[in-house]
C-alpha cells in the first residue's frame, strides 16, 4: 500500500478510496490475516494520514502491518503495527 504526496492511496498500482482499501486487500490475500501488508507513505505526507491508513488496515484484522522508509541506504521496515 502507498501513500502519495497529496494523501492519495493506492494497492500496487491502483488508486483507491480509504473505504475500498480493506475490501480489495481481502480479495487480495484470500482473507488470510497474516499476511504482512507493508505500507509507505511519501515523505511530504502528513504523518496523521499514513497512521489512519495503518489503522484501518490493523482494525480490518491484518495483523502484520508494517511502515516502509526510504533511508540513504535504501529502503527499510522501521515499525510494525500491532
Amino acid at each position: 500500500v502507498s501513500i502519495n504526496a497529496e494523501g492519495q492511496i493506492f494497492l500496487q498500482e491502483t488508486m483507491l478510496e480509504l473505504d475500498g482499501l480493506v475490501p480489495r486487500l481481502l480479495a487480495v490475500t484470500d482473507n488470510n490475516p497474516d499476511v504482512r501488508i507493508f505500507v509507505r507513505g511519501y515523505k511530504e505526507i502528513d504523518y496523521g494520514r499514513v497512521m489512519e491508513v495503518m489503522g484501518t488496515v490493523n482494525s480490518a484484522g491484518f495483523r502484520k502491518v508494517a511502515l516502509i522508509t526510504e533511508h540513504m541506504s535504501g529502503p527499510s521496515i522501521i515499525q510494525k503495527a500491532k
